[in-house]
């Protein structure tokens, strides 16, 4: 056994071990292995109840991660790798047939991951105070785990591509640390939440629940949520957005890839609103009371829908802190906006029935994107001097320019020569 532990010694970053090397562990088949580098050790295919859980003993003191690949066991109790040590650890447990994974109190395990397991089930014992990060990735859990709630000191929770169709967000409510939540790409189809106590979600900002199933979502759930600033629910199927949403901490809301075709906005409060997304979905007129809703949005994407012409734009187009405005590939079939925010730099209009275009105010540096559209006639003089770059590729008429690219006293020239391929798939 000396002999043993000088071989460790000596090669203390960097060395192998396998079933052949330990003698004093029986052999049942494949042998595993053991493999240290630097502050990480890797044991794979690893069979508790038969080889034993001597060789943790050999893992140094100043391991950080410790990943244990195809795991040959069912039911993993992490008070197996509990030994005595003065910081935590990591824990990575990846492409493994286990199904159930216990967490004691007294566990020296500070981050834990799942990742590509056959895990139904997880316990976490009441009273944890040292686990701050669990990932689980690719399982078969089909609900969060009511325990979850034990983990007092718990900041960040990520649990995804697993088969949770309903989540009770209330389990989450008292973790006091708990300021980031993911659970995207489950099979969510309902979000269970009560009314939350002044007290709930104090420290939540970053809530990710894209991905999922969802086709009705009411947004009053979120208000119980003092300090959310990023409310993800981009990729779902919702058609139906109710309730009231009243934020003065939320900064980027993402309703991108669903299927709204209206949305209304009246009874929403955003103020510190800068990032609103609602890209891909099948809105055919504007969202009514946005700019009431959100008037210090800086970023406001609207591209992929089917919105037309209507004087309802004006709002819109004169928001204050405005910067980038997309309502590409929509089915707009002018744009004559007489007035603009003097902050906006980006316009996108690509990829509309647009035939006419007229921006005759705009604040310095405006870009313009007004490709793949159907201009046949244009007068550089409907354009604000204060414009500095204009896209017209795959028009009949073409009048691009650069003015940071051009010569100095050069004007713009159109051409209806279309060279250019303008193939849009």
């Amino acid at each position: 056994m000396p002999q043993f532990d000088l071989f460790f010694a000596l090669f203390r970053k960097s060395f192998i071990c396998s079933a052949s090397l330990l003698l004093l562990v029986p052999s049942y088949g494949a042998a595993f292995q053991f493999l240290c580098n630097s502050i990480a050790c890797t044991i794979t295919k690893w069979s508790p109840s038969e080889e034993g859980s001597f060789v943790l003993a050999h893992i140094p003191n100043d391991t950080v991660l410790l990943k244990l690949v195809n795991l040959k066991t069912s039911t993993f109790n992490m008070d197996t790798i509990n030994w005595e040590r003065a910081n935590g650890i990591e824990v990575q447990i990846e492409r493994s047939s286990v199904k159930k994974v216990v967490m004691p109190v007294s566990n020296i395990i500070t981050r834990l991951k799942l990742v590509r397991t056959y895990l139904s089930d997880i316990v976490f014992d009441e009273g944890n105070e040292r686990l701050f990060f669990l990932t689980i990735s690719d399982s078969r859990l089909k609900s969060v785990p009511s325990t979850i709630a034990h983990l007092a000191a718990l900041e960040m929770v990520k649990i995804s591509k697993s088969s949770i169709e309903t989540v009770n967000m209330n389990l989450f409510g008292k973790l006091t640390r708990l300021y980031h939540i993911n659970l995207c790409n489950n099979r969510m189809l309902f979000l269970l939440l009560s009314d939350a106590a002044g007290a709930d979600f104090a420290q939540l900002r970053y809530l990710f629940l894209s991905g999922n199933l969802f086709t009705t979502i009411n947004l009053s759930v979120f208000n119980g949520m003092p300090l959310l600033q990023v409310l993800d629910l981009h990729n779902n199927r919702i058609r139906r957005v109710q309730g009231t949403l009243v934020s003065s901490t939320l900064k980027t809301f993402d309703l991108s890839r669903n299927r709204i075709i209206i949305l209304h906005c009246c009874e929403w409060n955003l103020p510190n609103l800068t990032r609103f997304t609602v890209s891909r979905n099948e809105l055919s007129r504007l969202p009514t009371c946005l700019s009431l809703a959100m008037p210090n949005v800086t970023y406001l994407l609207l591209d992929s829908n089917a919105l037309t012409d209507g004087d309802s734009w004006y709002s819109i187009l004169t928001l204050e802190g405005l910067q980038q405005l997309d309502i590409s590939r929509n089915r707009l079939t002018r744009a004559v906006f007489d007035t603009l925010s003097q902050s906006l730099y980006i316009l996108n209009l690509q990829n509309n029935n647009i035939t006419v275009l007229s921006v005759p105010v705009a604040g310095k540096g405006l870009k313009i994107l007004a490709s793949f559209n159907l201009i046949d006639t244009f007068d550089i003089k409907s354009l604000s001097p204060n414009v500095s770059s204009l896209e017209m590729f795959c028009n009949p008429i073409d009048c691009s320019f650069d003015r940071e690219r051009m010569p100095i006293g050069q004007e713009p020239v159109c051409s209806n020569a279309q060279i250019r391929s303008c193939d849009t798939s």
